[in-house]
């Protein structure tokens, strides 16, 4: 990095204290950023014009100008209130802190912050570091101070850059005003983008797959993205909010900063594209570099994955097919587009203009509106004002760039690739003396070649340049790259079956324990290491590795091995026996089928002396989740009234105001802020709340989450609980008790906020601990919508994925979106779905899920006979008519609950039955009909069987 644009960051990311919230009124703050920026810079106390104008672009996009009798400040000490940016709901931290904030000693909090500054100064003696550590680590040093008047702690996080509109932290403007200073005095904004997405991630056979497209995509974004953080800083990317990104932590580890706790490394989480600031002279230079880095990158990973197969089959070296197969499909396969906006030395009605000249002024009404009270009271907006129109601008230069697809035509001869269908398969000219062209030939070379050195390859695929580099691209980013990327992904079948493990060792029944364990060994025996061990859900491998090394084989066990079909003797020659003599194969063969004999037997005590120990489960579930609108949300179409995200003190103030009653009824203007809000809520529901509900909290795996994207393994035992506590924090929909003893969901009155503990880590709705911090969410007016698929472990995977995203697009189009669908697909009985809303607002958020839980919980505990499902869409054509009144609908569904409940004598069964048949009809009420309540009861018998068979 240039050191004249280090020095205006270090200047515009201190020209506000840190503290500045809490010594407003106190101290003078512009002296006091004086003081810090001595500190750091050693050559005066000076604030460049250029940091100064960053700071009123900066300042013009994220706050309100207020007349001059209003800009007295909030006490933030005495009213701790934040608005949350997205929603507009106040937060009181009064309520939900257990040390008040008008307790805190400013001068200690001030004092500190001088510590943490000069410990940089000592640690890192060039500037760049010093400006790396402040953007990375100032906020966390000072969070984790912990004793005196001046541990804030987590609430660093969302100390307010003006305590009139506290929806913005005073880092968030800090870094805002950053990235304007390295880009001043001609700025540009970049928009740049990568692909394809969709094909290259859900082009799958294994779950390891699917994790390496998109961990592909993610980091070949990062690599676009490094670029820009080498020349003028990570805080010049908009949008996604690098801080505390795993691809950028580990960037800086390199450079030198220590950062603590490098986590996720392992989870792709960066999304195809960014929004950027860049300098006006090197803005071209710079995204077209970023351009070929992305290039470079892509065919480093196949050169690697190539020369690695090369390694254990030598004679593929210099094949000239071979040779000439990598280059063709490699070569040119990863979309880049871009644009860049020049705004350079524009005024904010010269912007304006010629905005207007190329896409009209229709929909500017609100807009105008609010430039014409600005002016009117004297204001100077600048192009900080009108950031929402130079966004929009781009976006639509960026969707017009796309639509000139760029295109090279490939030829793909002869047989197609078995992942993805498209391009031709890997192979020599020749193998064991056939041509390779030649079918025959090309399944030699990857059954008797490839699959005998590479068990990741089954004996019946044939794949392509393309999907290969997928298939192994973790040799390229653990051995190139060095990234602690633990283990394989399980796959479907050890998924489905992770609840009857874990069961199995958390029973701890030493006799069932060793005969399954011996069963392990002869599986061992007969597949390899490779072919008996695979991927196992984390909390699976948690609690094993507790307890040992017979319990460990267990828990890897890939778990196709648990079922009784798999062992079949002409599969598994076909798979395996390249290893042995027939004769030598049929003894290893022998021994499985006996040890799992013994094994079933051992098992079968255990239930008949009581131990609860259902089988393993041959389904599993995929969820596909994705947020509504984001598209909208990141144009601002969705964001706040201004008057709401106003400290409440000052909504008074204004709406009292004739003047300005109408400007606070105006939507809040898109500005950087709203969009690093964005990009914080969605890194955070990544990188923190989906890993730990989906991987901590229960028994599944997260193949990735790329903010509002999310796709998840999950076993049936785990789904309801799964779906709802992913689509609660999402949206932050939480609230303490009412006993102030725990958070529940609460979709109509949540916070928009999650809970955290001292290390950052979210909540759990299972426990009682104090929260130390907030995290933001994408607040409660922001809805996501989730597709799930039910499917046999077995299922082909590529139409298992698309059945889950089939059902994320009908919750979305057929349900309205803010809703989920269900699709279950039993191998002998088609396909059955349901889908409906996640609440109801005008039945006072009625919630779906709550009530699907009672109906699992009734057929589970066999309270309620199966038939019921059946019996309802027998008699569901005689009574859905709209005519019929909905009372007569629960009267029906109350009678045949308690027909079909098996104790339906006690008072308990009774009040069951009508709650169940309430409930129901609730559904019945806001637009689901009968013939839907019969679907959703075979899906929740379904879900209650204890081994889904």
């Amino acid at each position: 990095m240039k050191e004249e644009i280090i020095k205006q960051k270090i200047q515009a990311l201190l020209h506000d204290p840190p503290e500045k919230a809490l010594i407003l009124r106190r101290v003078g703050h512009e002296d006091r950023a004086k003081g810090l920026i001595a500190r750091i810079l050693e050559e005066g106390a000076s604030i460049s014009d250029i940091a100064r104008k960053a700071d009123h672009i900066a300042s013009a996009a994220d706050r309100i100008n207020f007349p001059k009798d209003v800009e007295e400040r909030i006490d933030f000490q005495k009213t701790p209130v934040v608005t949350h940016p997205l929603s507009g709901r106040y937060f009181d931290l009064r309520k939900h802190l257990d040390s008040p904030l008008a307790s805190v000693d400013y001068k200690e909090v001030m004092e500190n912050v001088d510590k943490a500054l000069d410990a940089f100064c000592e640690k890192y003696t060039d500037l760049e570091r010093r400006y790396l550590a402040i953007w990375r680590n100032l906020k966390k040093g000072l969070q984790r101070l912990k004793e005196g008047n001046s541990a804030l702690g987590q609430l660093w996080d969302l100390l307010p850059a003006d305590t009139r509109v506290p929806d913005h932290s005073i880092w968030d403007h800090q870094r805002i005003a950053s990235a304007i200073a390295g880009a001043l005095p001609d700025m540009d904004f970049v928009l740049f983008s990568i692909g394809p997405v969709q094909d290259f991630i859900a082009t799958a056979r294994k779950t390891q797959d699917l994790w390496s497209g998109s961990y592909i995509l993610s980091y070949l974004s990062w690599s676009a993205m490094k670029v820009i953080c080498e020349e003028v800083g990570p805080d010049s990317i908009l949008f996604p909010d690098l801080l505390g990104q795993p691809f950028c932590d580990a960037w800086l580890n390199e450079k030198g900063i220590e950062v603590e706790n490098l986590r996720g490394i392992d989870l792709p989480t960066l999304p195809n594209r960014f929004l950027a600031l860049l300098p006006g002279e090197d803005s071209e230079r710079l995204v077209k570099r970023s351009e070929k880095v992305v290039e470079a990158t892509f065919m480093e990973m196949g050169t690697i994955v190539k020369e690695t197969i090369e390694g254990k089959l030598p004679f593929l070296k210099g094949d000239h097919v071979w040779e000439g197969i990598w280059k063709r499909q490699i070569q040119n396969f990863i979309e880049k587009y871009w644009v860049i906006l020049p705004i350079g030395g524009k005024g904010y009605r010269e912007f304006r203009d010629l905005y207007i000249k190329y896409n009209g002024e229709e929909h500017l009404e609100e807009f105008k509106a609010l430039l014409k009270a600005y002016e009117e009271k004297g204001f100077t907006p600048n192009l900080g004002t009108i950031y929402g129109l130079i966004y929009d601008f781009l976006e639509r230069l960026h969707g017009s760039r796309k639509v000139l697809r760029d295109f090279s035509q490939a030829a793909e001869p002869h047989y197609k690739c078995t992942m993805c269908g498209v391009r031709e398969p890997l192979h020599p000219g020749r193998f064991d003396g056939r041509d390779c062209s030649d079918f025959r030939g090309l399944v030699d070379f990857w059954q008797k070649g490839m699959k005998r050195v590479f068990p990741d390859t089954k004996a019946s695929e044939c794949l392509c340049a393309i999907c290969t580099t997928k298939r192994f691209a973790r040799v390229y980013f653990v051995e190139r790259m060095g990234f602690k990327i633990e283990g394989y992904y399980p796959s479907t079948s050890s998924v489905a079956t992770a609840p009857f493990k874990l069961r199995l060792l958390e029973k701890g029944e030493v006799a069932l324990i060793t005969k399954l364990h011996r069963y392990v060994k002869a599986v061992k025996n007969l597949a390899g290491e490779d072919g008996a061990f695979g991927g196992t859900p984390p909390m699976v491998w948690r609690f094993a590795r507790e307890k040992g090394e017979m319990e460990m084989d267990i828990a890897k066990i890939e778990g196709n091995w648990l079922y009784e079909d798999t062992i079949d003797k002409n599969i598994l020659r076909k798979e395996y026996g390249y290893r042995f003599e027939e004769e030598e194969f049929t003894k290893f063969f022998d021994a499985l089928k006996t040890t799992f004999k013994e094994y079933k037997e051992a098992l079968r005590e255990a239930r008949k002396s009581g131990i609860d120990l259902p089988g393993p489960s041959r389904y599993y579930a995929i969820i596909h989740m994705d947020g509504d609108h984001m598209g909208k949300w990141l144009s601002g179409e969705k964001a706040p009234l201004i008057g709401d995200i106003l400290h409440e003190e000052m909504r008074v103030r204004l709406k009292e105001d004739p003047e300005w009653k109408r400007l606070v009824e105006l939507r809040r203007p898109l500005n950087p802020s709203l969009h690093v809000s964005i990009s914080k809520a969605l890194r955070d529901f990544s990188l923190k709340m989906a890993r730990e509900i989906v991987e901590k909290d229960h028994c599944g795996k997260l193949i990735y989450a790329g903010g509002d994207d999310v796709l998840a393994f999950v076993p049936l035992s785990d789904l309801l609980s799964v779906m709802k506590a992913l689509r609660a924090y999402f949206s932050g929909a939480l609230k303490q008790d009412d006993e102030g003893e725990k958070w529940v969901i609460d979709f109509k009155d949540g916070s928009g906020f999650v809970p955290i503990d001292d290390k950052r880590k979210p909540l759990s709705l299972r426990t009682t601990k104090k929260p130390q911090g907030f995290l933001y969410t994408m607040g409660t007016t922001a809805t996501a919508s989730m597709g799930v698929a039910i499917v046999h472990h077995s299922y082909d995977l590529r139409k298992a994925l698309d059945e889950a995203r089939e059902a994320e697009e009908m919750a979305k189009n057929k349900y309205g979106r803010n809703a989920f669908c269900i699709s279950l697909n039993k191998r002998a009985g088609g396909t059955v779905e349901f889908g409906t809303k996640w609440y109801f607002e005008d039945d006072d958020y009625f919630e779906s899920i709550p009530l699907i839980e009672m109906l699992v919980d009734a057929f589970g505990k066999d309270e309620l006979s199966p038939r019921f499902a059946y019996d309802l869409q027998r008699e569901a054509t005689g009574v859905d008519a709209e005519s019929i009144p909905i009372e007569v609908k629960e009267k029906e569904m109350k009678r045949l609950f308690l027909r079909h409940m098996k104790r339906k004598e006690s008072e308990g069964t009774r009040k069951k039955a009508e709650d169940l048949a309430s409930g129901l009809a609730r559904l019945i009420k806001n637009g689901v009909r009968m013939q839907d309540i019969s679907r959703l009861l075979i899906i929740t018998t379904f879900l209650a069987r204890r081994e889904n068979l």
